[in-house]
């Protein structure tokens, strides 16, 4: 799995017929073809602005066996299940910006509007005008994924990609980076969707 944050929604594209465990989606800012296994089982597929639906498909029928073993995983592991909701929301709400605040001073990032959501596919976002958006989930997670997933934001501000460059930032700013991403694909997904492959 890569942790994606998608900086726009994907474009839709028509279900295959027969196929309707499977959806595929177009995305402007992707640079390869992605699989993610959706709560339900369904199996989202991701195409670069320049990918084909062809490419797509091959691209699925390699990876079967992968895609088997996540949809045995999601149905003999549920999702977590947040009894009070409401009050996490509400800290994450209090809690999250001025932790992002500070991690942009320290860093010497600025950043336009910091704002806390639902979002059901991704843990932050970066706009090109300097607006962060998070997810109320990083209010669960430890310390140091929740500050990786800020610090990934923060370096859009640098690198609106995800390019070598892009990397070097995040890796400088944030030496635990790779046991954040770990953590994430094997304990983040519980929190709201499936895992990605790419």
């Amino acid at each position: 799995m890569q942790l994606r944050f998608e900086l726009t929604p994907p474009e839709p594209l028509r279900r295959r017929p027969g196929e309707g465990g499977t959806v595929f989606v177009r995305h402007r800012w992707a640079r390869r073809y992605i699989l993610r296994v959706l709560d339900d089982g369904t199996l989202r597929v991701t195409l670069p602005r320049w990918g084909s639906k062809r490419e797509a498909l091959a691209f699925v029928e390699r990876s079967g066996e992968w895609i088997a073993k996540q949809r045995l995983k999601h149905q003999s592991r549920p999702a977590v299940v947040h009894p009070d909701e409401a009050a996490l929301r509400k800290r994450a709400q209090k809690e999250l910006p001025p932790e992002l605040l500070a991690l942009a001073a320290a860093h010497d990032v600025t950043v336009t509007r910091v704002s806390v959501r639902n979002q059901r596919s991704r843990w932050g976002a970066c706009s090109a005008g300097g607006s962060i958006t998070l997810n109320w989930r990083l209010i669960l997670v430890p310390p140091f994924v929740r500050e990786y997933v800020m610090i990934h934001e923060l370096m859009h501000r640098r690198e609106l990609n995800h390019s070598k460059r892009f990397w070097k930032h995040v890796a400088a700013a944030c030496p635990r980076y790779r046991d954040a991403r770990t953590w994430l694909l094997s304990e983040g997904q519980r929190l709201f969707t499936g895992q990605e492959i790419c």
